[in-house]
C-alpha cells in the first residue's frame, strides 16, 4: 500500500488561470434562484474524475481551456457571480465572468493514488474556495486539472450546490467532453431559465407541514460556509460486485424478492450501523436524495432532485434489516414543496441545511458519472463528496463500472461525512458487517 501522507510536494507547481464563454451573453441577464437552489446555499459539490496516460495523450491545459469557451456558451450560469436584492435575497448575475482553472502536478501516479483508497487526500487535486465574502468575486466552480508522473491526469471540480445538484453538475461535464472532443462547437445563444421560474413569486399554502429534512441555521452573511458544533470527517470505502450480490441477498433473503433495490438494501445497513455508532443517539429520522427522472438536460442547471424523509418507529438498532430496508422503499414523504415553501416563507433571505440536518442517504447509482470521456477513454474511477455537511451526517453511494460481476452487479463506491469521534465506532461496525474486508479496515 502506498502512502502518501507524509509527501509535502505531493501536488505542486499550482496555476491559477480562467476561462469564460467565448461570446458574450447579453446585458442584464439574470438568473432566478429557486426555493430548493437557496436550500442548497450552503454546500458544495467536490468530484475528482481520475484518467489514464492513454486518455491524456497529446492533450494541453490550452487545449483543455479552449473547449471551455464554446462549452461555456451553453452553461453561461456558471460564469456569473451572486448579488442581492435590496431584501437580501440572493440571484445570479450572468455577466460572463468565468470559472476559475486551476493547473497543477502530482508526484505520484494515477495508479498509486487510487491504490491508497483514502478520499481525504482528493481534496489536493481540488481547488476549493466558498463563495464569500465578497459575492460579486466569488466564482461558483472551480476546475483544477492535475497531471500524475504517469501521464494520466485528474480533474477535480468544486461546484457550488446552488447553480444545480450533482445529476445537473455531472451532465454539465459531460457535455464539456463532446466539446474537447470536438463533437460540440458554437451554437445558437440559448437563455435559460430554472426549471421553477420566479419561483419567490409564489405565496405559502397555509397549514403546510414543515419539512424534518430542512433545518434553518444561524445567519451566515455572505460567507457561505456551513457552522459545524463538530469536527467533521469523510471517509469512503469501496464494495465489489462480489459484495453487493451477498448484501443484497442478506437483505431480501431466501425469497429472493426483487421488490428492495440494492440502496435501500444498502442504506438499511449503514442506518443501522451508524445508529450502533451513534451510542444511544440514534437517528429515528433519515432524509433520503434521488434523482428525479423528469430532470431537464437541455442545459438547464436545476436543484431537482427528489428529497424525501422517513421516520422509524422503533429502535433502528434492534429493527430487522430488512424492515428497515423496507420502510425507506415504502414508507417515505417528498418534501420538495414543503422545503420550497419553507425557504420562500421569508422570500430566501434566511440560511438552511439539507445535507446532515438528518442523516441524509443520497443515491448516485444511475448518475452517468463515466459519460465525460476524454480522447474517447472513459476515467478509471469517480469519486465525489459533499462539502458543507451538517452534524447528523450524510452517505453518497456511487457507481464503480470498472468493478462487474457476472450477475450483471457493478460496484460501488460509499462516501460517509460523520463527526469525527463517531468514525472509528462506524468502521467496526462496518467491518462486522463485512462492508470493510480486513485489508480495507488495516488500510484506514
Amino acid at each position: 500500500m502506498v502512502s502518501c501522507r507524509e509527501d509535502p510536494n505531493l501536488v505542486y507547481d499550482i496555476k491559477l488561470l480562467s476561462a469564460a464563454p467565448g461570446r458574450l451573453t447579453g446585458s442584464d441577464v439574470i438568473h432566478e434562484l429557486s426555493g430548493m437552489d437557496l436550500a442548497m446555499k450552503l454546500s458544495y459539490l467536490k468530484g475528482v474524475y481520475f484518467f489514464n496516460s492513454q486518455a491524456c495523450q497529446g492533450l494541453t491545459i490550452m487545449q483543455i481551456k479552449g473547449s471551455m469557451f464554446y462549452w461555456l456558451n451553453d452553461y453561461y450560469t456558471v460564469c456569473g457571480r451572486f448579488q442581492r436584492t435590496e431584501a437580501g435575497r440572493p440571484y445570479m448575475k450572468c455577466n460572463d465572468c468565468g470559472v476559475r482553472i486551476v493547473e497543477a502536478r502530482c508526484s505520484k501516479t494515477v495508479d498509486e493514488w487510487l491504490e491508497t483508497r483514502d478520499c481525504s487526500l482528493d481534496n489536493l487535486l481540488i481547488y476549493h474556495s466558498p463563495i464569500g465574502p465578497e459575492l460579486f468575486f466569488s466564482p461558483s466552480l472551480y476546475m483544477q486539472v492535475t497531471k500524475f508522473k504517469c501521464g494520466g491526469m485528474s480533474l477535480g471540480i468544486s461546484w457550488a450546490h446552488i447553480i444545480g445538484d450533482v445529476y445537473s453538475a455531472s451532465e454539465c461535464l459531460n457535455s464539456w467532453g463532446q466539446f474537447l472532443a470536438g463533437l460540440k462547437s458554437y451554437g445558437p445563444l440559448k437563455l435559460t431559465k430554472s426549471p421553477t421560474g420566479l419561483a419567490h413569486s409564489r405565496s405559502p399554502s397555509v397549514g403546510t407541514k414543515e419539512p424534518v429534512s430542512l433545518t434553518r441555521v444561524d445567519p451566515v452573511g455572505d460567507l457561505w460556509v456551513t457552522a459545524n458544533n463538530c469536527q467533521m470527517e469523510t471517509f469512503s470505502f469501496h464494495l465489489s460486485a462480489s459484495q453487493v450480490s451477498q448484501l443484497h441477498s442478506r437483505i431480501r433473503g431466501q425469497s429472493g424478492i426483487a421488490k428492495i433495490p440494492f440502496f435501500e438494501s444498502l442504506c438499511a445497513i449503514m442506518w443501522q450501523c451508524i445508529a450502533k455508532a451513534k451510542d444511544g443517539l440514534e437517528p429515528k429520522v433519515v432524509t433520503l436524495c434521488k434523482k428525479d427522472p423528469s430532470n431537464p438536460k437541455d442545459g438547464i442547471l436545476s436543484n431537482s432532485q427528489i428529497i424525501s424523509s422517513v421516520k422509524a418507529d422503533s429502535s433502528v438498532v434492534d429493527a430487522d434489516l430488512k424492515e428497515l430496508a423496507t420502510l425507506l422503499v415504502d414508507q417515505t414523504t417528498e418534501e420538495n414543496s414543503q422545503i420550497e415553501e419553507a425557504v420562500e416563507k421569508d422570500n430566501g433571505v434566511f440560511d438552511y441545511v439539507v445535507y446532515g440536518a438528518k442523516l441524509t442517504l443520497v443515491d448516485l447509482e444511475e448518475t452517468n458519472f463515466y459519460g465525460l470521456e476524454w480522447n474517447g477513454h472513459k476515467p478509471e474511477a469517480v469519486h465525489y463528496s459533499i462539502q458543507g455537511v451538517g452534524d447528523e451526517g450524510a452517505v453518497m453511494v456511487l457507481p464503480w463500472p470498472k468493478d462487474s460481476g457476472t450477475d450483471g452487479n457493478i460496484g460501488r463506491i460509499v462516501v460517509v461525512t460523520l463527526p469525527e469521534n463517531e468514525v472509528v465506532k462506524l468502521r467496526f461496525e462496518l467491518r462486522k458487517n463485512g462492508l470493510i474486508l480486513e485489508d480495507d479496515y488495516k488500510a484506514d
